[in-house]
């Protein structure tokens, strides 16, 4: 890239200046010989004017030695008519007339003016000079050659520092990038310094760096993550194999209680295991999902209802406000009863007395939130919470059967659904969950 970039500008340099100067040489040829024939009929008619105070028989002889004076290539007097035959038509006809003429034809530039005549019957006569007419630029052009090599030579090195300095950090990225996509994410690219503000070489380092970071935050989620499902994993199995060793050897003292504990404990790790197979259906689409206008206001008072019982055994009250009128959404009413109780058992984990269950409409939608009375939830969390990455800093109140993954399967779900997920303060500085739907106009 480098090497393209100096080819680059150092030849539009070099084209720029051949272009310019030979325009402008061009231009001066053009005005020296102009200049060159306007000077040639003035000298001609001021000698004309001297010439007239000579005696006829001296005319000719005082004008061959013009010739040597005045550098030109003839300088002669000759009868009007033969001079005149020597220009064009028009500049001929000014001549007869008594003017002086110029006239450029090639390589040659002359002038005529007419003498007056001796005396009565005297033949007419005319001086005319003759010049040899170059191009007038020839030291011009040989500077033009020198001026031109040294401005093609200083454009060729600040094409190279030019070209060092956009493919330098280029490269810095590529071997960056390079190293992140091997592994390493601790890796950060130098950004380069630009006076007077961001630039798009810096835009791409920060970009990287900023790449490079995310991914190392997220790595570290889910090396955390996967800890927490190990162990989540872990314990129910610890469990099951303890409990059936017992069984086996005969230590068991009751084996219809021993098989109840295996049985829960494998209903815990099935419910881990179908939360990570949702989580992993819906983040490649490969799971149902119909869309029907939803009353979500029945769909939340249902849900709340089936997790009462276990609640308000944990000693916590569940309260549920729905509009009196229906509110319709658009989705799948199986995943919104799922939504609402992920939700609701999240709230359960951490609440100290009170959860509140609440659907409200506010064009253009209609939210439900779920509130507890718990620790709450530090600002600095409350962007992560929905990550199935994310561990909670806040302590629970209770264990739970859950998985853990409860509120990152209600955002893909609600994403799914057109809806979109947020988290403020909750009752007496506790949490609350939003969901926010579209709402469904009844017409529709």
């Amino acid at each position: 890239m480098r090497r393209r970039l100096v080819i680059a500008i150092a030849g539009a340099v070099a084209a720029g200046v051949i272009i310019v100067g030979l325009g402008t040489l061009a231009l001066t040829a053009v005005d020296a010989r102009r200049r060159i024939q306007a000077d040639l009929a003035r000298q001609v008619g001021e000698l004309a004017v001297v010439f007239a105070e000579v005696p006829p028989l001296r005319v000719a002889p005082l004008a061959g030695r013009l010739e040597g004076a005045l550098d030109v290539t003839e300088a002669a007097a000759a009868p009007l008519e033969t001079v005149a035959a020597m220009f064009g038509p028009d500049a001929a006809a000014r001549l007869l007339s008594g003017e002086t003429v110029s006239e450029r034809s090639g390589g040659v530039a002359r002038a005529a003016a007419p003498l007056l005549p001796g005396g009565v019957g005297a033949p007419r006569r005319a001086l005319v000079i003759t010049v040899s007419v170059g191009s007038g630029v020839d030291a011009a052009a040989r500077w033009f050659v020198v001026a031109g090599i040294g401005t093609v030579l200083l454009g060729g090195l600040i094409a190279w520092r030019m070209a060092r300095s956009l493919a330098d950090p280029l490269a810095r990225a590529e071997a960056a990038t390079q190293r992140i996509a091997a592994g390493d994410l601790a890796v950060r690219v130098p950004e380069p310094y630009r006076a007077g503000g961001e630039d798009e070489l810096a835009g791409l380092t920060g970009a990287i760096n900023e790449m490079a970071a995310s991914l190392e935050r997220s790595r570290a989620m889910e090396r955390e993550f996967l800890l927490s499902v190990s162990h989540d994993l872990r314990t129910p199995l610890t469990a099951i194999s303890g409990w059936a060793e017992a069984l086996a050897d005969g230590a068991a003292t009751d084996p219809s209680r021993t098989g109840t504990i295996i049985l829960s404990e494998a209903r815990r790790l099935d419910r881990l295991v179908a939360d990570l197979l949702d989580l992993a259906r819906i983040r490649v689409h490969a799971f149902g999902l119909g869309h029907r206008p939803v009353d979500l206001g029945e769909v939340v008072a249902g849900t709340a209802e089936g997790l009462r019982p276990d609640l308000e055994e944990a000693g916590l009250s569940l309260l549920v406000e729905t509009p009196p009128a229906p509110v319709l959404v658009s989705g799948d009413p199986d995943r919104i009863a799922q939504i609402a109780a992920n939700l609701i058992d999240n709230a359960g984990r951490y609440a100290a007395r009170q959860v509140l269950a609440r659907v409200a409409a506010a064009a253009p939608v209609v939210t439900l939130d779920v509130a507890d009375d718990g620790p709450g939830i530090p600002p600095r969390d409350r962007t992560a919470v929905f990550e199935r990455t994310f561990v909670a800093g806040r302590p629970a109140a209770r264990s739970s059967p859950g998985s853990g993954l409860g509120l990152a399967i209600v955002r893909e779900l609600a994403a799914a659904m057109g809806a979109e997920v947020s988290v403020t303060d909750g009752i007496d500085g506790g949490a609350r969950l939003v969901v926010s739907f579209p709402i469904l106009d009844p017409r529709a």
